[in-house]
């Protein structure tokens, strides 16, 4: 073969490896970096799956439910009588703020002006509005409701959350109930988010699944489920984030015992169509999850929140 011709064939073998290599369907492994809130071990994680060495755990004061990055590399936990901030990159406490008024806090979430709302288990159920200096300026008590896990706000700054274990509630600081929506499966609701176009997502509790909601209140889709896949445990989705690209990752919690986290996978993530993508068991490291944040796309100098569905920063 003549040498020109030799250098053409392994020119032209080599572009195409080059255009098979870049055509290459299959997917690279997910890793991800994340904050999770270790409820029956009582300790805040920071996980890097692509460098190990920045992984740290903190002990809490008490088991602390709701999280949130509130800007200047820091977040908000929520406390029985109010709530602890921390610095991420110290990992020590740079406030605690009780109040022996405020009781049963499950719920904590930092607003664009300053404010902080908590929500409690406290006669029926208690949310309360604090100014920049913690001083309650609004106070809501619903006394038929119960059993709240974590509020969130609408688009329209009302209050979603579960509640009398088995109903999706909206209501407002002037103590009106907009609208209720039971559902048939699930039990302890634990998380409700509005999504742009009016739809509910609600993680169901010891439903085991996430559902979508449609403005009738009808399943439209659900993530997860019982009975699980073989081979799984799902027990109660928990805490769940949308992620920028329209996944979502969720909470399996598997028991208040430190051990429990040996049953199943303590993170599950679920991409758009609802097909099962990634998922984080470690039960050395680990007990049961409650809480999560994926920190991969987020800027932690900024105050986030997820009042469109998908965690990001908060409009200003």
């Amino acid at each position: 073969m003549a040498p020109l011709t030799c250098m053409r064939l392994c020119l032209g073998t080599l572009f195409l490896l080059t255009a098979l290599a870049a055509a290459d369907p299959t997917p690279q492994p997910i890793r991800h970096r994340f904050l999770a809130v270790d409820e029956s071990r009582g300790q805040l994680l920071q996980i890097d799956q692509t460098d190990p060495t920045r992984d740290w755990a903190i002990k809490l004061p008490e088991k602390c439910r709701d999280i949130q990055l509130i800007g200047g590399g820091k977040v908000i936990l929520s406390l029985s009588a109010g709530y602890i901030e921390y610095d991420l990159q110290t990992r020590q406490p740079t406030k605690e703020f009780r109040n022996p008024t405020i009781k049963g806090g499950a719920s904590v979430r930092r607003l664009a002006n300053g404010h902080t709302l908590i929500g409690c288990n406290q006669d029926g159920l208690t949310f309360y509005d604090l100014d920049e200096k913690d001083q309650i300026v609004q106070t809501a008590v619903f006394h038929g409701l119960n059993t709240l896990r974590l509020m969130r706000l609408s688009p329209r700054g009302t209050l979603l959350f579960g509640s009398n274990t088995m109903q999706v509630t909206e209501a407002d600081f002037s103590g009106k109930i907009i609208r209720q929506i039971p559902l048939e499966k699930g039990k302890h609701l634990y998380q409700v988010l509005e999504k742009p176009d009016g739809h509910l997502l609600v993680a169901t509790g010891y439903g085991a699944s996430i559902v979508e909601l449609d403005a009738q209140g009808k399943v439209v889709r659900q993530l997860g489920g019982l009975p699980a896949p073989q081979g799984s445990f799902y027990h109660f989705y928990s805490g769940f984030q949308v992620l920028g690209r329209g996944d979502l990752v969720v909470c399996n919690w598997t028991g208040h015992g430190a051990a429990d986290s040996e049953k199943g996978d303590q993170l599950l993530e679920f991409d758009q169509d609802g097909k099962f993508v990634w998922r984080w068991h470690d039960a050395q490291r680990a007990g049961s999850l409650h809480g999560i944040i994926v920190l991969d796309d987020l800027d932690t100098a900024r105050l986030n929140d997820d009042t469109s569905s998908v965690l990001g920063p908060a409009a200003r």
